[in-house]
């Protein structure tokens, strides 16, 4: 499946419902970088639709396999 991107808007929208606070180990902006995630990898079907988008800081994303 190829990976859509995620506009800037989208990733606000995402950013904004999830608080800014990552959704893993509960750290916030602007303590951390947060990046997007997506909770089923594009990689496995999943899509880039804002129900399988989550907040993530850097080292927790960056930490998933």
């Amino acid at each position: 499946m190829k990976r859509e991107p995620i506009t800037k808007k989208m990733r606000f929208e995402v950013f904004k419902r999830d608080s800014f606070t990552c959704q893993y180990c509960g750290r916030k902006a602007p303590d951390v970088i947060l990046e997007i995630d997506h909770i089923k990898p594009v990689a496995k079907g999943g899509s880039s639709d804002i129900l399988n988008l989550v907040t993530s800081c850097k080292g927790c994303n960056a930490g998933k396999s």
